[in-house]
């Protein structure tokens, strides 16, 4: 399932870090690895041939809230699933509706109730980001993604409105409204990306065009520095061309396939051997399958596998200085964002419902 284009901010970064750490001789400054944190090691015996960091409570899957189908709109729970043109319910008629009734509205919906606003000010502004004519995969996994490494998966919960009324909520409801929250309310200067984003199609010159968004020892330094030494995980689009597949990435395995290659044709100035590298890169994966309960334990939790071929380019000292892709395999960039400590706006009382 192809999931939502990343709407990619300014770079937050200061490139002048990279620049004084003397590491900008094979890649350019935003395929700088020091863009993601500083501290990183470069020296290649230093660097773990595989790391993980704990799956669960967080990392959970979750779904993407297509555009087209309404976004966080969606009365996913309801026989019809319609995510538009419907009538949400009055004060006085949600006063009259049981539990599996209130159960059948959509997140957005569910959270007015929550806040008692029956005017519904949530689903109004959810709208602003729906369409029928976007594309399939146009949603909201640029906040799933972050939300799902900074918070654990919420549980179903019944809570009580100011009115006294129940509103029961399913653990996909509560990743709904926070995966809304970081997509388009959560702005922080903590969100850093390594790499660019390609614009083009596989047919439309996307492999000449985007062969520098990300070069691949900066890829390598990164993945080993975040997931080997530091147990972070990170987020990244796996998909190398114009459609953008944000994932948290959650484990590493790589492995040593040629030693001492010569320096190849544009390998950087000061490298004395290249080495070939294989990886497998593990990631969470969307779900289809929207569920009420929890899916950490159960099949709903999804990781999935992409193996990358890469050269790296490695200097008298032992650091990488630069790299190489073999594989048309790749990723576009790397990012993160920092957890949502306090939640602002129309969404202030989302807290309520997690479970951090």
């Amino acid at each position: 399932m192809l999931i939502k284009l990343m709407l990619v901010s300014a770079l937050s970064i200061s490139l002048s870090h990279a620049s004084t750490a003397g590491i900008l001789e094979a890649w350019k400054g935003f395929s700088a690895p020091e863009i993601m944190a500083s501290g990183f090691t470069h020296k290649l015996k230093e660097l773990p041939l595989e790391g993980t960091i704990e799956i669960g409570p967080k990392a959970w899957s979750g779904h993407y809230w297509p555009s087209q189908e309404g976004g966080i709109n969606n009365r996913w729970n309801h026989p019809d699933k319609e995510g538009f043109k419907y009538k949400s319910p009055s004060k006085e008629q949600v006063k009259r509706m049981s539990l599996n009734e209130l159960a059948t509205l959509a997140p957005s919906e569910k959270y007015d109730l929550l806040t008692g606003q029956y005017d519904y000010p949530m689903r109004e502004l959810a709208a602003t980001a729906a369409s029928r004519r976007a594309p399939d995969w146009a949603g909201i996994c640029h906040g799933w993604a972050p939300a799902t490494l900074n918070h654990n998966e919420p549980t179903p919960k019944i809570v009580t409105n100011p009115d006294g009324i129940q509103i029961p909520f399913g653990s996909s409801d509560i990743k709904a409204l926070l995966s809304y929250y970081y997509a388009f309310h959560h702005e922080t200067e903590g969100s850093n990306q390594v790499g660019l984003r390609c614009f083009f199609g596989r047919w439309m010159g996307g492999a000449r065009a985007c062969q520098e968004d990300l070069n691949a020892g900066a890829f390598h330094i990164v993945i080993t520095n975040m997931l080997g030494i530091r147990k972070e995980g990170f987020l990244a689009d796996v998909d190398r061309y114009k459609e953008v597949w944000n994932q948290p990435v959650v484990a590493y395995k790589s492995r040593v396939v040629a030693d001492h290659l010569a320096p190849s044709k544009g390998a950087a100035e000061s490298t004395v051997k290249e080495i070939k590298i294989e990886t497998d890169f593990f990631y969470v994966d969307e779900v289809d399958n929207v569920t009420w309960d929890v899916v950490h334990g159960k099949k709903d939790q999804l990781i999935a596998k992409k193996s990358y071929a890469y050269h790296l380019e490695i200097n008298a000292l032992g650091n990488i200085v630069g790299g190489s892709w073999d594989s048309d395999e790749r990723p576009d960039f790397l990012w993160n964002k920092e957890k949502a400590t306090s939640f602002t706006g129309i969404l202030s009382s989302l807290p309520e419902l997690l479970n951090d």
